[in-house]
């Protein structure tokens, strides 16, 4: 029988480390959201693409017309959309709701991974040694803060975790249908794992075994997946179809240099990198001694002889994750890129193992009862050099300067004067231009542009030709020394205005920029080099010396009016 002054002793500890790994979270969400907040124009990478054009839920009259937001709506997972127009009928902006929301996805993720990780090894310090090193994985990336459907992941698979190993099957069936709402790929590693729970591991050796719940609970995930991923193959989108894999080896974007690079020379750089391979993290580092977990357990030692039979769900999402990275690439590109398999379930895994070594090691070193005297100094050093190494892999990842600077990837706009003047300008109006700055136009001045690196995205057909032709013309009209040239873009494309960096035209200008010089209108973009090395006088570059057309001049920029342009007849 227990003893009662025991049992509270454990419940008071359980809830010490819970609430201490739910300020976890709570650090980092909170410094990242007064980032977030603390800059008049910021926003993050992945925000441009995905959570920019939403704010049409706020005001239908935003980006009209604008295939660019035509299509990252289109290809937007229902959940997702759902979600934030359900917040902007509430009065809550998508771009604002966006630098909230990972703080609460962080916390919601964070409260099932301890549960979790307790049903696995029941010791509270090792769950709060999963949770920092989870925490420190989302944290130190620029998924969770992006806000896009990829954030849904973290909060969704932990618990899709807690209740799997529960064999909650009705939540754990409602979790897989709200996956598949928000990130359908990951859904299919949920189900894989679901036909991979009938390998279970007794005493850390797999076994198949078959029984009549694990059966119902097949066929059940397996009904609500095929319900829930249907409409994404029955509605088919404005821009499809989708590149294959042939057109994909034959297209520069997605070689080696290109806007979206997948294939390599390297067989390293293909298989563990990239969006071809299993992508795992590089920092921070320490998570790394996660894949020993399956050897470290086999060691008879008072924390691995805890370890529930719940670990079999770790070797389960595991090898679901792998075989659902291999089956990607051989379907290339159907089932999308196979690092979407791997990516974010194995985080998880590697988080939970790390902290389940992490406590193995500490309670090895700290609970030896060495007696001989000479070997007492160098215990105690090993003990001091543990402490500091643990002090480090704390405290170090939780600098700002590291998570937010080094990993987070917020993109901070410095041109105010311009995004004040375009954000007063017509909701209709288009800027066209090859400049950086465009990449960031949308989100700061909620206004359209023609085509942006940030918006190059060649994974459907119907979108990239309309793109590369906006681009292509573009090009054309911005090198060349006749001014019909321009006006015929102006007219073809209703611009409004051009936006030219002040090295627009210097031949290493356009050689920086991926998308153009590794892009399938490579030629048009050596072209545009060929006659900048040769020294034309191109016509924009003439109105620019003239000052003719230009409303905004800066140390960095050129702002010039289309319909002016349109009015010149000799330069």
């Amino acid at each position: 029988m227990n003893n009662p002054k025991s049992i509270i002793r454990q419940q008071q500890a359980y809830e010490l480390w819970f609430g201490i790994s739910l300020l976890i979270p709570f650090y980092f969400g909170l410094i990242s959201l007064y980032f977030a907040f603390h800059h008049n124009y910021v926003v993050q990478d992945d925000a441009r693409q995905h959570v920019v054009w939403l704010q049409r839920y706020v005001d239908s009259n935003l980006f009209p017309n604008d295939a660019i937001a035509d299509y990252f709506t289109s290809v937007a997972p229902l959940g997702y959309k759902s979600f934030y127009w359900g917040f902007a009928k509430l009065g809550i902006e998508p771009i604002i709701l966006a630098k909230i929301l990972p703080l609460f996805l962080a916390i919601i993720a964070t409260y099932y991974l301890f549960l979790f990780s307790y049903s696995v090894l029941p010791l509270p310090v090792a769950s709060f040694w999963c949770c920092l090193f989870f925490n420190q994985l989302i944290w130190l990336n620029d998924d969770l803060v992006s806000a896009t459907p990829r954030a849904f992941i973290y909060p969704l698979f932990a618990a899709f975790l807690y209740y799997f190993s529960k064999r909650s099957v009705l939540l754990c069936l409602t979790v897989m249908a709200i996956q598949g709402l928000f990130y359908p790929q990951v859904l299919l590693v949920q189900l894989a794992t679901v036909f991979v729970s009938i390998i279970t591991f007794m005493n850390h050796k797999p076994m198949i075994k078959i029984t009549k719940n694990k059966s119902l609970f097949i066929i059940s995930s397996l009904i609500v997946s095929c319900l829930v991923l249907l409409p994404y193959i029955l509605i088919e989108s404005p821009f499809t179809p989708v590149v294959t894999s042939q057109q994909m080896h034959q297209m520069p974007e997605f070689n080696l240099g290109g806007r979206s690079p997948y294939f390599s020379k390297s067989a390293w750089l293909f298989w563990f990198m990239g969006s071809s391979g299993l992508n795992l993290p590089k920092f921070p580092t320490i998570v790394w001694l996660g894949f020993t977990l399956p050897w470290l357990v086999k060691c008879k030692t008072t924390i691995t002889k805890l370890i529930s039979h719940k670990i079999s769900a770790i070797y389960q999402v595991f090898i679901a994750s792998i075989f659902m990275f291999f089956i990607a690439h051989i379907l290339l590109p159907k089932l999308h890129l196979p690092s979407r398999y791997t990516y974010h379930s194995l985080r998880f895994l590697i988080a939970i193992a790390t902290g389940i070594i992490i406590t193995i090691i500490v309670n090895k070193i700290f609970t030896n009862k060495e007696r001989n005297s000479a070997k007492i100094v160098h215990y105690k050093l090993v003990k001091i050099s543990t402490v500091t190494l643990l002090l480090i892999i704390t405290i170090f990842p939780a600098f700002p300067m590291v998570f937010i600077n080094w990993f987070q990837n917020w993109q901070i706009g410095t041109q105010t004067e311009l995004y004040q003047y375009l954000s007063n300008q017509p909701k209709d109006i288009v800027i066209a231009s090859l400049s950086s700055e465009a990449d960031i136009l949308p989100a700061f001045t909620h206004r359209s542009v023609l085509v942006a690196r940030e918006f190059a995205i060649a994974y459907h057909t119907k979108y990239y030709q309309q793109f590369q032709q906006k681009t292509i013309a573009l090009i054309k009209a911005q090198y060349s020394s006749n001014l019909k040239d321009i006006k015929k873009l102006i007219s073809t494309y209703k611009i409004s205005y051009f936006l030219l960096d002040y090295d627009a035209f210097t031949p290493e200008y356009l050689l920086e920029k991926d998308w153009l010089i590794r892009s399938s209108f490579t030629e048009i973009t050596e072209d545009a080099i060929a006659k900048m090395e040769k020294s034309e006088d191109f016509a924009i570059k003439k109105l620019i010396n003239q000052g003719k057309c230009v409303v905004l001049n800066n140390s960095n920029l050129y702002l010039l009016k289309a319909d002016c342009i349109q009015n010149q007849d000799v330069i």
